[in-house]
């Protein structure tokens, strides 16, 4: 028996979420969306609920007339997103509030996601990246491949859209870039988000220019927090931003990011050849 949606609660550049009855919602997928990103998801999302790295469960796929779609939890809150938009005075709240989500994230340890260094190779040869040369890429898997290890859970679209209020605390959603490695490798990704990333999509030019000022202060505002709780080094996190840029290039391709991706990434590769000529 096929079931019916309710209201549209969300709007995402890969799928909208409609509210289900019995405390559910269906994350209804775009056509364009790979049945191999879904499965996925649907994967990672019940062992990141597993882990305990997010309270959301993810209960599959479900029968729905005219598309695809994954049933999850129900959130009973807001987004930090929209908590820190109601009241500006909460912005550091807030990005304490990701910080300290984001770093117990990272003190799980588990084998069960794949190598963010295997990923990002991979992306390599996806056609976002086709117009690097072939020697641009092999200085790029060089790079990877020297890049250090790890055994922690990176989320890789950790933001303030994806972590939400719920049930006391917080809850992180959309575990569908899930990896394993260097945490350093999850926070340079979140740090190209708040820095480099398109906002989220149909922004006007009035909401960039309003919400890129308060998401480049709250995006200074969580990498304090976060070093300061976990040591964590700007030089651990920079060797990491050029695997960032592949990762967000290959993995989502969205128009606008597109030249400035791969102009950092290029400007990466001269860097490096330069140093090995020293």
């Amino acid at each position: 028996m096929s079931v019916m949606l309710g209201d549209l609660i969300a709007h995402g550049r890969s799928a909208d979420v409609f509210a289900l009855k019995g405390g559910r919602v269906a994350k209804k997928y775009n056509d364009d969306w790979p049945d191999a990103a879904i499965a996925r998801e649907i994967g990672d999302a019940q062992t990141a609920f597993d882990l305990r790295l997010t309270p959301i469960r993810c209960h599959g796929p479900i029968d729905l007339d005219g598309g695809r779609a994954v049933a999850f939890d129900r959130i009973d809150g807001r987004a930090l997103t929209t908590v820190a938009e109601k009241n500006i005075l909460k912005m550091g709240a807030v990005a304490r509030a990701l910080a300290n989500e984001h770093t117990r994230i990272h003190r799980a340890r588990t084998d069960a996601f794949a190598d963010v260094r295997e990923i990002a190779a991979d992306v390599l040869e996806t056609a976002p990246l086709s117009s690097l040369t072939a020697d641009e890429k092999t200085t790029l898997r060089s790079h990877l491949a020297s890049l250090p290890g790890g055994d922690r859970p990176l989320h890789l679209d950790y933001h303030p859209m994806n972590v939400f209020e719920h049930a006391g605390g917080v809850a992180t959603i959309d575990w569908q870039s899930t990896a394993v490695g260097d945490p350093a490798a999850d926070v340079a990704m979140t740090h190209l988000l708040f820095t480099e990333a398109e906002l989220f999509p149909g922004a006007s030019a009035l909401q960039r220019f309003i919400y890129g000022a308060a998401r480049t202060t709250m995006g200074r505002m969580y990498l304090k927090e976060y070093k300061a709780t976990t040591g964590m080094t700007d030089a651990d996190i920079d060797r990491w931003m050029t695997a960032a840029r592949i990762l967000r290039l290959g993995l989502l391709d969205i128009a606008s990011e597109r030249e400035g991706l791969l102009s950092g990434i290029r400007a990466a590769v001269r860097r490096m050849r330069e140093e090995t000529t020293r």
